[in-house]
């Protein structure tokens, strides 16, 4: 990885986030983090999904949308830079992508990132979300994305550099015109490689949350005053520049779309 990437990291090594309230309403959080939007570049070609047969299971009520990964893919879904060897729907209902070493996170043309769009106004995002990582800078994500150059995402990563002897964590991360931002908060050193990630758009501002168990979550961070996303993502990388033989498998579990 290069010498930016790098001091990006590093620059994100302060002190980890002290637990924080459960998702809902927090009462405490971090001060929002502002940044001027700029121009995005324009979308790069998308490859459409193959259209798989809908469920005819009623979805519970304020879900816009669930997909449990069973069998195949929903309508919906739009690859970009698909490497189709890399990505497989299992048996037993999980979204693997193993990763490459281009990344996003270093304004590369980073590999089977799966989108699709988001309704407008207030939306919360939630994914259940395994990886085993173990090596810098490996990261399974679930993103609110415009392009390479403007997205924030949260992920179970790994960083040494930010938790010294250990690496394994939930990270937060973003991205404006092309510039990486990063807060004092925005990490928290885990273990289990078993997490589900939620970002939720309220009223302008970004939440970040991480939980082991379903309805357990804690706040990560928040931030706001970008412009709106239209479109969530998920996406594994190496992120490591070639230095290491290992390419981590991410799995998703599911991905659900409702109302916060």
């Amino acid at each position: 990885m290069g010498i930016v990437m790098i001091l990006s990291l590093l620059a994100a090594c302060g002190p980890s986030a002290a637990p924080a309230q459960p998702a809902g309403q927090p009462t405490e959080a971090a001060p929002v983090i502002s940044q001027p939007t700029e121009t995005p570049l324009p979308a790069p070609t998308d490859t459409p999904v193959p259209t798989s047969t809908t469920t005819s299971t009623p979805l519970p009520e304020g879900v816009l949308f669930h997909d449990d990964f069973t069998g195949s893919l929903l309508p919906g879904w739009v690859w970009e830079n698909e490497k189709s060897d890399r990505w497989k729907v299992t048996d037993d209902g999980w979204l693997q992508i193993m990763g490459e070493d281009a990344s996003a996170l270093s304004g590369q043309a980073q590999s089977n990132m799966l989108f699709r769009e988001l309704p407008s106004g207030n939306f919360m995002v939630t994914a259940h979300v395994t990886a085993a990582t173990d090596s810098n800078f490996q990261q399974a994500a679930i993103f609110l994305y415009e392009d390479v150059n403007n997205y924030v995402a949260i992920n179970r990563g790994f960083c040494e550099p930010c938790f010294p002897g250990k690496g394994n964590g939930v990270f937060m991360d973003y991205k404006i015109g092309g510039a990486n931002y990063w807060l004092g908060n925005n990490k928290v050193q885990v273990e289990p490689v078993d997490v589900y990630l939620r970002l939720v758009s309220k009223d302008k501002i970004i939440y970040g949350y991480y939980a082991f168990s379903p309805g357990d979550w804690q706040l990560l961070t928040r931030l706001g005053d970008f412009f709106e996303f239209n479109r969530v993502g998920l996406g594994v990388t190496n992120a490591d520049a070639g230095k290491n033989d290992s390419d981590l498998i991410g799995s998703f579990d599911y991905l659900e779309i409702s109302m916060p």
